[in-house]
């Protein structure tokens, strides 16, 4: 009941503002711009660097609005999430040639796991890679571990790394080469049933956690952390549990991208360059809105990072031949542009700050919908923050149990 209880709560917060966050503001601009509350956007328009930062960062200054400070208020106490504690040091030999991101993980995941799988004896690990999380797993907790992924080469440098550091009592890892997909799969459905196995999914890909989620609804325990929201489809997807399907949002590929946004604290200097990329970024949009209205919205792709330490005219020229345009501008008159449309990229930057602020509810509710329908399945349900949002931003874990 608490997780219905609060995944009803965040949909009451969110619907009524469904046309602010279900859709790209810079696709459609200037209407999506038009969306937003006036008295949200003159707040906005009053910041300074430093009140800009704060928004970015979650945080009000000055007097805000109302309504939007009610709603943050309520967003930031629906999505407070409990956080697991502790953590299972790992030696230096156990992380060599490990990244501190994916050391800081495993750390986390097997303290998580050790007071709650003591009736565990085999496990079964999706996407597991080269198998650090199967390797660790089966020589900490003693279990026979399969861990199933469909990348051979990455398999193979994990049966290597077995051999350049063995383990004393031998080895109850296996490599299983597969694709994990819904339906009957004959190789690997028996390693997701009983209520001595347990289901691991570190960082399932958009839809690959609701597979392993119905995969495992024999299992004695699961642990599901999902990533890729943006590879998701409604509905299809989403809602996947009765109740949620009774308290659906209108989830569309925009707001599932929202929800992938990281949510670290940017330091002055990079909340500095993020500004400058959005306001280069903005700019040709414009101009190119301007030139070339025949071809509505043209994406400008992901342009090297020096492009966006210079001067406008180099980095719109650059994306403008890579597209195959010609402005018919010199270089003075392409920064003149730029000069001109500040005001209205600098509204285009006030909406996306304000519109981040929805992307942690909207992924709040997707980990609930899933973590409802492991209880309607009958399983015992936790949701924790693990991970250090900035060093690993998907960090929610949903924990299930057949057993206490």
């Amino acid at each position: 009941m608490y997780f219905q209880a609060r995944l009803e709560a965040l949909t009451q917060q969110l619907l009524p503002w469904a046309p602010l966050w279900s859709r790209s503001i810079l696709q459609g601009w200037p209407g999506s711009g038009a969306a937003w509350p006036e008295d949200w956007l003159a707040y906005a328009r009053s910041l300074d660097e430093a009140g800009e930062r704060q928004l970015d960062q979650g945080a009000l200054a000055g007097v805000p609005p109302p309504s939007l400070a009610a709603l943050l208020g309520a967003l930031q106490e629906l999505t407070a999430l409990p956080w697991h504690e502790g953590l299972h040091a790992l030696t230096v030999a156990q992380t060599q040639g490990l990244s501190a991101k994916k050391t800081h993980e495993l750390e986390r995941v097997l303290a998580l796991l050790a007071p709650r799988t003591r009736f565990i004896h085999q496990a079964v690990d999706i996407g597991g890679g080269m198998g650090h999380l199967a390797r660790l797993c089966a020589r900490t907790f003693g279990w026979t571990f399969h861990s199933i992924d469909r990348d051979a080469a990455l398999q193979d440098k994990g049966r290597r790394w077995l051999t350049k550091t063995p383990s004393p009592g031998g080895d109850t890892l296996c490599f299983i080469q597969a694709s994990v997909e819904d339906g009957i799969q004959p190789g690997i459905d028996p390693l997701f049933s009983g209520l001595d196995r347990a289901s691991i999914g570190l960082h399932t890909c958009g839809p690959l956690a609701l597979t392993q989620i119905r995969k495992s609804q024999g299992a004695g325990f699961v642990l599901n952390i999902g990533c890729c929201y943006d590879k998701l489809e409604a509905p299809r997807d989403y809602p996947v549990s009765r109740f949620g399907g009774a308290h659906p949002l209108p989830f569309t590929p925009h707001a599932l991208a929202l929800t992938t946004r990281g949510r670290h604290h940017k330091t002055e200097a990079e909340f500095t360059r993020m500004k400058r990329v959005y306001a280069w970024r903005f700019a040709f949009d414009l101009l190119t809105r301007q030139r070339f209205p025949e071809r509505g919205f043209v994406r400008a792709g992901d342009a090297p990072r020096a492009l966006y330490d210079g001067y406008f005219a180099v980095y719109a020229r650059d994306r403008l031949e890579r597209l195959g345009l010609e402005p018919g501008m010199t270089d003075a008159e392409l920064e003149a542009f730029e000069v001109s449309v500040r005001t209205e990229t600098r509204d285009l930057l006030l909406c996306h700050l304000l519109r981040d602020r929805f992307a942690r509810a909207l992924e709040v509710v997707l980990v609930l919908d899933r973590a409802i329908l492991l209880e309607e399945l009958g399983f015992q349900v936790e949701l924790l923050q693990l991970f250090d949002p900035r060093l690993s931003p998907r960090n929610l874990a949903i924990i299930a149990s057949r057993s206490a």
